[in-house]
């Protein structure tokens, strides 16, 4: 298990580091895996009409249960998107807070649908 100590430095900005980034960032980091083909188009700023939804997850493959390395897809009570990665358990994500590692539960309490994608070419 790699620390996540490195990621935690990370600051949410909506038009140059949101979720997508640090999703893209913790996926190099923890797996020397490169996730932005699975966000093509979902780099720019959250102010126009970004939303990393399932519509956009076309290499991945809706799964019901994470393993290390599956890509978190979150709504939120106001229905807007929001992406982590699974990561020992929890789910690594950035908030306007700043970088969060939830349990599942929390996460399922937070956000009212949480889906999980494995990226069909991702080692495991």
């Amino acid at each position: 298990m790699k620390s996540i100590d490195p990621l935690l430095n990370r600051s949410f900005d909506r038009d140059n580091y949101h979720c997508v980034h640090f999703l893209i960032d913790a996926g190099k980091y923890l797996f020397d895996y490169d996730f932005s083909h699975c966000f093509l188009g979902l780099t720019g700023s959250l102010n126009t009409t970004l939303s990393p939804n399932k519509h956009s997850m076309s290499r991945g493959q809706l799964v019901t249960s994470p393993a290390d390395g599956t890509i978190v897809l979150m709504m939120t009570l106001d229905n807007r998107h929001h992406v982590g990665l699974y990561y020992c358990g929890r789910v690594l994500h950035l908030s306007e807070l700043g970088p969060r590692f939830e349990a599942m539960r929390s996460i399922k309490r937070k956000y009212k649908k949480v889906r999980f994608y494995d990226v069909k070419d991702f080692p495991q």
